[in-house]
């Protein structure tokens, strides 16, 4: 949160189990459009291959949440 409130893009991942706790937490922290990555319980204690396939599946929604609101090279000045 505190990286958020610094202008640092984050995104919060944890398993459907945890999500409405984590929806709640966002909002009582005055940040209700943080965005969240869900992936299918459990996250920890899998197989690196269940691990693999449950980050891959989350990968576009990561890269979409800390890339947003940031310019596009082409709206840099250039000299």
């Amino acid at each position: 949160m505190e990286l958020e409130r610094r202008g640092v893009a984050t995104v919060t991942v944890c398993s459907h189990l945890f999500q409405r706790l984590g929806e709640v937490e966002r909002r009582s922290l005055g940040m209700p459009d943080l965005p969240m990555a869900i992936a299918p319980h459990p996250i920890g204690g899998v197989a690196p291959e269940t691990a693999a396939v449950k980050a891959e599946a989350l990968f576009e929604t990561i890269v979409a949440a800390l890339t947003r609101n940031q310019a596009v090279p082409s709206q840099f000045p250039t000299s």
